[in-house]
């Protein structure tokens, strides 16, 4: 590997869709996203070590984005008026183009917030205002991926 096919984590785009609009997250700090294996005990008779068997998956994340984007807030006030689950979908791109390894497109799926927040003010902080929340997915899928580097 040349130091040029590290992926930055700075390089990439990230677009939300609600109700099947697209929305480009330009004011995007960070994103993750992982799948967490629901695992089962395996217990056998003459086995002094315990095993494990995968029997699901759930899909956890979280997302951090600058403070003044309306979405996760006017999804709760919908919610909160008239009880319309706040869900969205993620398009993320991983491109640095200075990589061998090309790009990588992932969509999650039917992306639960699990919370939002609604009203900040700190007249103590010299710092910039935030909104931070982690989140469930149902799905999701790799639209391109990268490329061994060979």
């Amino acid at each position: 590997m040349r130091n040029n096919d590290a992926i930055s984590a700075k390089e990439g785009t990230v677009y939300i869709i609600i109700d099947g609009k697209s929305y480009e997250y330009a004011e995007l700090v960070s994103l993750k996203a992982e799948i967490k294996y629901i695992k089962a005990d395996v217990k056998c008779v003459g086995k002094r070590m315990k095993g494990s068997k995968i029997v699901g998956a759930e899909g956890t994340g979280s997302i951090k984005v600058h403070y003044h984007r309306p979405e996760n807030r006017m999804m709760a006030l919908e919610y909160a008026r008239t009880g319309k689950s706040p869900i969205m979908d993620i398009q993320a791109i991983n491109a640095d183009v200075t990589s061998r390894a090309g790009k990588q497109t992932t969509l999650l799926k039917d992306i639960v917030p699990d919370g939002a927040l609604i009203v900040q003010i700190d007249g103590d902080s010299d710092d910039l205002l935030y909104d931070e929340f982690d989140f469930t997915f149902d799905d999701f899928d790799f639209l391109d991926q990268f490329k061994v580097i060979e």
